[in-house]
């Protein structure tokens, strides 16, 4: 970390701290950000953005309360999108294909990869359902994190824990730990007050802009990095939680990592400028232009989702069939890759009738059979896949 760049910080200090390193420890310098403000002086310019932000959420939340039955269904694949793309933002990538078929046939092997994605939609779907006993705080962080590294490499005996040993961010391959993009806080004390300070600030009551409050404290999460392992996933999922908990969305229906993905180096660039010279401006800009960007996204594509489902009802209508094939177009949207097993119990129906409706749903193209086997058989949706991941960046 080139320590003389964060040395005149005005959002906090640099200190010496002890790393590990192959041949002993060495001595380096890591960055402590002060407590966040309880105010910030902004541009016009980004102000305009965050209020175009609220807007595009805003509609994205009446799209999903006037026009979905069943937000759960939408929300369930919007996470799994999540997952893939917070995933593959920290270097983990896995096909689409492979992810849902594991969750339909979960007593087959997996990779490593699809392992961590499905440790994310745990995760996620934990931390949605913990906001109804449990505000954004750092409980709820360490659940998330405990959820999220089991049964992965991270997984130690820190799991869940706020880390008690230092970490360095941005170390590419074996080059030294002085080569490090940037060093957080020591584990100890600096690491537990800020924690402890940004969990108080989460909840102080102050005229703080509620988009403007997530911005921030992404951005303290993100520079306290207070986990080993997994701090940038679970950091983007609080920022998701953190609209649901000021009622700006009712459901997780809003993809944040898919525009930091394509942005990668910006994203990390624009998070260290405030830590360097206190650069707000830059960040919440930047943040609230992701947010207003993917929550018009998403209202396309739920839009889309939703035209596919009245599309395909309406065709299978005309060639005269009914009952449970018809019942189970809707099912897909939350459910595009199935299982005949999976179907009888969407459907509540026998086995054979289960298998009767997957055949005339792949006679009418809505379905494909995936594995050209005759047994383990899963069915998907190829275009509900493909409105759900296709770039639009």
């Amino acid at each position: 970390m080139d320590a003389a760049r964060f040395a005149r910080s005005p959002v906090g200090q640099v200190v010496e701290v002890d790393v590990p390193a192959p041949d002993g420890i060495v001595r380096l310098s890591a960055f402590v950000p002060a407590p966040l403000p309880d105010s910030f002086e902004l541009a016009s310019a980004t102000w305009h953005t965050v209020i175009e932000a609220a807007r595009q959420i805003g509609s994205l939340d009446t799209l999903t309360r006037d026009l979905l039955s069943d937000p759960t269904l939408i929300a369930g694949l919007a996470i799994r999108r999540e997952a893939i793309s917070t995933s593959a933002l920290e270097g983990t990538y896995a096909p689409v294909v492979d992810v849902l078929q594991s969750e339909a046939l979960p007593q087959r092997p997996r990779s490593a990869a699809v392992t961590e994605i499905l440790s994310f939609i745990e995760a996620a779907n934990h931390g949605v359902g913990r906001l109804e006993t449990l505000p954004v705080c750092t409980r709820l962080a360490c659940e998330l994190h405990d959820l999220l590294v089991a049964g992965t490499p991270s997984e130690d005996y820190q799991r869940g824990q706020l880390r008690q040993t230092q970490v360095v961010i941005g170390l590419q391959g074996p080059a030294s730990v002085a080569d490090a993009r940037f060093i957080p806080p020591p584990a100890g004390d600096a690491l537990v007050q800020g924690v402890d300070d940004w969990e108080r600030w989460l909840h102080r009551d102050n005229e703080v802009h509620p988009l403007i409050r997530i911005a921030a404290s992404h951005y303290q999460f993100e520079t306290l990095h207070p986990f080993t392992d997994g701090n940038g996933r679970i950091g983007r999922l609080l920022a998701v939680l953190q609209l649901m908990e000021s009622r700006l969305l009712s459901a997780p229906v809003i993809n944040l990592s898919p525009y930091f993905e394509i942005r990668r180096d910006e994203y990390f660039a624009s998070l260290e400028e405030v830590s360097a010279t206190g650069a707000w401006d830059q960040w919440i800009s930047l943040f609230c232009t992701a947010l207003g960007s993917q929550a018009q996204e998403s209202s396309q594509r739920i839009r889309a989702l939703l035209d596919w489902r009245d599309q395909t009802v309406a065709r299978l209508q005309e060639q005269s069939l009914t009952g449970a094939v018809i019942d189970m177009v809707p099912h897909l949207l939350g459910t595009p890759m199935v299982t005949a097993t999976e179907v009888a119990r969407l459907l509540d129906v026998s086995a054979p009738t289960a298998y009767s409706v997957l055949r005339r749903l792949v006679e009418h193209g809505v379905l494909e059979e995936t594995t050209g086997g005759t047994y383990g058989r899963t069915y998907q949706a190829p275009q509900i896949i493909d409105i759900l991941f296709r770039r639009s960046h």
